[in-house]
């Protein structure tokens, strides 16, 4: 007969949070800083290239090189990862995005802004790579899917403020410094800003303790080989949700400025209430997935998700708009860190950066070729097209989901000194 488990026993949210090992909480306050940084970028970049007077065609471009040179050195830098080390592959691509919002900042030329996105998509590649073997390396089984979700919540929430402070910060530095209300001077502030955070980013990362990695044994060419079909799926699904994605998110701020005109504060606030919906969102999914699982997690709430999406981009009232809009970001974004958990323990621990590569540089390649087409499409047809391919993509990689891998089972670490066992084969 089976025992009853214990009051004290009983594993709660709290408790897994208070496990997170000196590393893991280090790494959760530089993502603070980190979603501030990119709160002000995704909200305002778009925005300050049209304001130089560069048209959305240019902007598409703009917006593929930095997912197109992740892409090109996600299998490099994942080979690399055991020797480089977490610590200083998430230091040095920290330190390349902030060269690269300087870069931005002051040499608008078409030449310099490309380069600059160029080393955007390198710090980007180091970070994304680095960042998701590091949370798993730093944490067990029992704990993992919280950190995963915090991290995703944290980063999200992060953006709310970005995003309300980034919505009244032109208006700020307008009046501070007697410069025009919206535009590339003012644009140019607030890029700046997302400068400095970058760089107080690095603090928290200088502050993890680091290890050398062991070096590679022979078991891992059997293992790859024995684990290419489950690498195979995982690259197809992410390319299928990345080629959707890239089609329209980079590009949700030109949607809306287009579409209904609204002044940066609007646009800011609503911007905020989305990643405030998203992140609170995301501290649901340890509750979701202990009732459903990872997979039915991942696929419901991605088809739940469409609906909305048709709304936001049809209706022709903006409130309807913005609330689907809401709506279809935290439903969509529920599944992201779920699928990255368990993408991650589907595989063994020597595998997991080059499986990490492969997710990036699948997320990456499939971002870079559909944002370049959005461009184009923009300049067109409008949006409309771009919504139908994005929800049609989107219902797809939930199809492919649940049918790869609604049978698939992760890999057991039973007890917490297995686990670490097993993660001492690569260290952070």
């Amino acid at each position: 007969m089976r025992k009853p488990m214990h009051k004290k026993e009983a594993p709660t949210y709290l408790k897994h949070v208070h496990a997170f090992s000196r590393n893991a909480r280090f790494f959760l306050a530089s993502t603070i800083f980190f979603g501030f940084m990119y709160g002000l970028y995704s909200l305002f970049f778009n925005l300050y290239i049209l304001g130089l007077g560069y048209d959305q065609e240019l902007l598409g471009v703009l917006a593929s090189i930095p997912s197109l040179v992740t892409a090109i050195v996600a299998i490099p830098v994942g080979v690399l990862l055991p020797r480089i080390g977490y610590k200083r592959s998430l230091l040095v691509g920290t330190l390349f995005q902030m060269l690269a919002l300087l870069g931005w900042v002051f040499l608008p030329e078409k030449a310099t802004l490309t380069l600059a996105s160029a080393l955007f998509g390198l710090g980007t590649s180091l970070i994304r790579i680095s960042s998701s073997p590091f949370m798993v390396a730093s944490s067990t089984q029992r704990e993992r899917t919280h950190l995963f979700s915090i991290q995703f919540g944290l980063n999200t929430l992060a953006g709310v403020l970005a995003s309300l402070i980034g919505g009244v910060l032109p208006r700020m530095l307008a009046f501070l410094f007697n410069l025009p209300l919206e535009g590339a001077t003012t644009y140019r502030g607030t890029l700046l800003v997302a400068g400095a955070l970058c760089a107080v980013s690095l603090l928290p990362l200088a502050a993890i303790r680091n290890r050398t990695a062991a070096p590679k044994t022979d078991t891992q060419v059997g293992g790859i080989q024995q684990y290419h079909p489950i690498m195979g799926k995982l690259v197809l699904t992410e390319l299928t949700i990345s080629l959707g994605a890239g089609l329209l998110m980079p590009f949700v701020n030109v949607f809306y400025k287009l579409r209904f005109s609204l002044p940066d504060h609007v646009l800011g606030g609503l911007f905020a209430a989305s990643s405030l919906t998203m992140g609170l969102a995301v501290m649901l999914v340890p509750l979701c997935v202990k009732r459903m699982g990872k997979v039915k997690t991942i696929v419901l709430t991605q088809v739940l998700s469409l609906p909305f999406l048709f709304l936001m981009g049809f209706s022709p009232i903006f409130t309807l708009s913005a609330g689907s809009y809401l709506m279809r970001t935290a439903l969509m974004n529920m599944s992201a860190p779920v699928l990255t958990a368990f993408a991650m323990g589907i595989v063994p621990a020597p595998l997991r950066p080059i499986t990490s590569s492969l997710l990036v540089l699948s997320w990456n390649g499939g971002w870079a070729i559909s944002a370049y087409a959005s461009g184009k499409l923009q300049v067109r047809t409008g949006f409309s097209p771009i919504f139908l391919i994005t929800g049609s993509l989107y219902l797809l990689s939930a199809l492919l989901i649940y049918r790869l891998f609604h049978r698939t089972r992760e890999i057991e670490e039973t007890t917490i000194a297995e686990a670490a066992l097993v993660d001492e084969e690569i260290k952070p």
